[in-house]
């Protein structure tokens, strides 16, 4: 794919993905107000995601006028950008919707068709995964080097697990909520959840890693 084409894609897609995420994140302030919606994972890795994608295609469009590369530091927002949207789809497909499909409520329609959901837990996540691998990883990431996709995440739990022993916060996922819980099953929650976190990293990092091959090997 001619290098120009790719710049405009991009473009499109980041512009894209940086309306919806106003929208839904609207959307979202205006059902629980501006603290009450920043309380979820989902909101915070969406917010990232819009940022992300307003930054990255500022940068295109200045690259097309000017040939400047993206900087690092874009790259890597965009990486942690695509996972933690891959954390909050994946949290709503094997945690979220199976509890409330088990307690006999219609999980999949309130975790993917209500409100902004189709936004949040599954077209943000799946376009800006594809976007990053696709157009704007430029090289191939060690398994190593994916260990920084988990800090955003960190950083989350570092404040969700005070919030919710002090009780100023309940939950608001099932897992968070550990005066409802043994000490050990908050803690097994933690370590799972971790190392989820990890392993979905590696989802844009290899995927990233494919597409820098298959171009080694065309060019």
């Amino acid at each position: 794919m001619p290098d120009s084409r790719r710049r405009y894609i991009a473009i499109g897609i980041n512009l894209l993905v940086f309306v919806l995420e106003v929208w839904a994140i609207w959307h979202g302030i205006l059902k629980h107000g501006i603290a009450g919606n920043f309380v979820y994972y989902t909101e915070c890795s969406n917010l990232l995601g819009g940022v992300a994608c307003l930054a990255c295609a500022i940068a295109e469009i200045r690259q097309l006028q000017s040939e400047k590369p993206i900087g690092k530091g874009l790259r890597i927002l965009k990486y942690l950008s695509s996972c933690c949207l891959m954390m909050t789809l994946m949290v709503v497909v094997c945690i979220l919707t199976p509890m409330l499909e088990s307690a006999g409520y219609p999980g999949v329609y309130m975790m993917f068709l209500e409100g902004a959901k189709p936004v949040t837990h599954l077209g943000a996540p799946l376009l800006v995964t594809v976007s990053y691998a696709l157009f704007e990883h430029n090289r191939m990431m060690s398994l190593k080097e994916s260990l920084i996709g988990i800090v955003p995440t960190l950083i989350y739990a570092a404040v969700a697990y005070p919030c919710n022993i002090a009780e100023l916060w309940d939950g608001p996922y099932p897992f968070l909520q550990v005066l409802d819980m043994p000490v050990w099953a908050s803690a097994l929650w933690f370590i799972a959840l971790l190392l989820f976190a990890f392993a979905l990293c590696q989802i844009p990092r290899v995927f990233g890693n494919v597409i820098i091959r298959q171009k080694k090997m065309q060019s």
